[in-house]
C-alpha cells in the first residue's frame, strides 16, 4: 500500500516536469513503475548489477552521463540504501541542467516504518544502510545550492491518511516523503577591468636641471 501511494505522488511531481530526459537512479518496486508517468522525451533508469529494469549499469556516486545534460533526476530511496550520499547528491547536481529537478523519496524515521527500521537487526526494508530526516536532507540540498520547490507526504495505511488535520499538515507520523528540489541558476556579472591612466607629471615639479652653464 505504502509503495502505490508514492507511485502516486510521484506521479503527481512527474507531472510538473519537463524536458528531454529524466534519470531514474535505483530500482525500487516493479520496473518502469514510476517513469511510465514521466512527461520527458526520454526515461532512463540505471543502477548496480543485477537490478531489475535497469538500461545501464553505473554508481550512482559515479554517473556516466554528460555534466548539465539532464532536466530531471529521480531517486527512490537511493540515498538510505547507498554508502556514499553525499557522493550521489553531488553528481546527481553535476548532471542537472540550470532550473532541472531532482525528486527525493525517503522515508519517516519517526513513523512506524522508521521504528521498525531502528529495531530490526538487518534494517527494514531489506538494504536500507539508513533514515534520513527531511531537515537533513535539506540542508544537504542547500548545501548544493539546490532549492526544495515542495514536500508530499506518504502514508502506509488507510488509518495513517485518515489521521486528524493537525497531523497531516504537520506530517508527523507520514511513513516516506517526496521531496522536490530544483537546481538554481547563480546570475553572473561580468565586471570589465578598469583602464588605468597614468599620471600627467605636474609642469611645476619637473623643470629640467641645467648642469653645464653656457
Amino acid at each position: 500500500m505504502l509503495l502505490e501511494q508514492e507511485r502516486i505522488q510521484v506521479a503527481r511531481a512527474l507531472d510538473r516536469v519537463f524536458g528531454d530526459q529524466i534519470v531514474q537512479i535505483t530500482a525500487w518496486g516493479p520496473p518502469a513503475m514510476f517513469l511510465d508517468a514521466a512527461r520527458t522525451q526520454i526515461a532512463l533508469m540505471v543502477g548496480f548489477h543485477g537490478e531489475s529494469g535497469i538500461d545501464a549499469e553505473m554508481a550512482p556516486n559515479r554517473l556516466a552521463i554528460l555534466t548539465d545534460s539532464v532536466d530531471a533526476v529521480f531517486l527512490p530511496h537511493t540515498l538510505e540504501r547507498h554508502s556514499d550520499p553525499h557522493g550521489v547528491l553531488r553528481e546527481v547536481h553535476r548532471i542537472l541542467r540550470p532550473d532541472g529537478k531532482v525528486i527525493i523519496l525517503g522515508f519517516n524515521p519517526f513513523s512506524w516504518w522508521g521504528l521498525r527500521h531502528k529495531f530490526s537487526p538487518s534494517g527494514f526494508p531489506g538494504g536500507l544502510s539508513r533514515q534520513i530526516t527531511k531537515s537533513r536532507l535539506s540542508d544537504w540540498l542547500n548545501l548544493l545550492n539546490l532549492t526544495i520547490e515542495t514536500v508530499y507526504p506518504c502514508y502506509a495505511s488507510r488509518a495513517e491518511s485518515r489521521a486528524t488535520m493537525l497531523v497531516r499538515r504537520l506530517q508527523l507520523f507520514a511513513s516516506s516523503y517526496i521531496l522536490v528540489a530544483s537546481k538554481e541558476t547563480i546570475p553572473v556579472t561580468i565586471i570589465r577591468p578598469r583602464v588605468s591612466r597614468r599620471a600627467r607629471l605636474v609642469e611645476s615639479l619637473v623643470n629640467p636641471t641645467t648642469r653645464n652653464a653656457a
